[in-house]
């Protein structure tokens, strides 16, 4: 990738280093310490799935809902809020050349994803199921945005974080499109660029100051955004039995006796917090720079984060 801005987090001390370029083309550019990036499906879990536990702890919603008690359009009467949460709703990763033109398309192109095996028999990483968590939420709570933030953006003082940055020029750049150019401030992910920059699966942009400070919340029970039962049960498994382990709304990571929580965004960046040995490792890229075509970064990605569980994770 072009550079990178990490930050590792022990109980000890918070290193961080911002290293190499922030673009490449149409010139070089240097990478600023504070650099703003589209941090992608981060947005399931720091925006939709934080939303979702909150609702949850103020009796809006419980894990056992059914998505049709919210949306009536939904097909598939037996997925619940938690299936959705870990990926196990059966629904499709997409339907191949489905023609999304305008918001009302995504909605659509998530009411009429099909199932490709029955509810909790197989956890399958589809959008929709964000997607969907969004939609939810905007009924419970009204504009996802204007939730994002009130209940968590506000509380925690990140300033850098938002879905439509202020001043989209100084952002780090993305990918070079062929229709859209140099995709720099606006959002990477198609669906979310449909829906004005705003969805439950994608859209947010933040920097490494403010990922620092989101990942310390959740290290420190979860105040003052969740309370220290959701902080528990976000790295709880919820799909035992099944093919991945998956916690509310984060991926898992077997450690010693427990596991971390893990989740990556597709425009390079990535976070694992092992919540129990208080340490964590958070990764800002755009190694869709200039090209998507980048899969060398997956797999050293994969094992940088194994390097990270046995260095500082405690799993050995």
């Amino acid at each position: 990738m072009p550079g990178i801005s990490y930050a590792i987090i022990t109980p000890q001390r918070t290193k961080q280093h911002v290293i190499g370029m922030k673009q490449l083309t149409p010139e070089k550019v240097m990478l600023e310490p504070d650099a703003v990036y589209d941090i992608a499906s981060l947005t399931k879990v720091i925006a939709t799935t934080t939303l979702v536990l909150q609702h949850i702890e103020a009796g809006n919603l419980r894990l056992s809902d059914k998505v049709r008690d919210f949306l009536p359009d939904f097909r598939y009467p037996e997925v619940t809020i938690l299936q959705l949460l870990t990926h196990s709703s059966g629904l499709a990763k997409t339907i191949p050349a489905y023609t999304i033109a305008s918001k009302e398309d995504v909605y659509r192109y998530c009411i009429e994803t099909p199932q490709a095996n029955p509810a909790g028999t197989d956890v399958t990483y589809a959008d929709a199921n964000f997607l969907l968590l969004g939609y939810i939420v905007e009924q419970l709570g009204g504009d996802l945005e204007t939730q994002v933030k009130r209940n968590i953006l506000t509380p925690l003082a990140l300033r850098q974080t938002s879905y439509r940055p202020d001043s989209p020029e100084s952002c780090v750049p993305t990918e070079v499109h062929p229709e859209r150019g140099l995709i720099t401030g606006t959002v990477h992910d198609f669906k979310a660029w449909q829906m004005d920059g705003v969805a439950g699966h994608a859209g947010l942009f933040s920097n490494l100051s403010d990922l620092i400070h989101f990942t310390k919340a959740l290290l420190h029970n979860g105040e003052p955004i969740l309370s220290k039962e959701s902080i528990t049960n976000i790295a709880k498994n919820y799909t035992p039995d099944l093919n991945r382990s998956r916690g509310l709304g984060w991926d898992l990571v077997p450690s010693t006796d427990h596991f971390a929580i893990y989740h990556t965004g597709f425009t390079g960046t990535f976070i694992v917090i092992d919540l129990q040995h208080k340490t964590a490792l958070i990764v800002l890229t755009n190694r869709v720079h200039p090209s998507r075509d980048n899969a060398i970064f997956l797999e050293r990605r994969d094992e940088i984060v194994e390097q990270f569980m046995q260095d500082l994770g405690g799993k050995t």
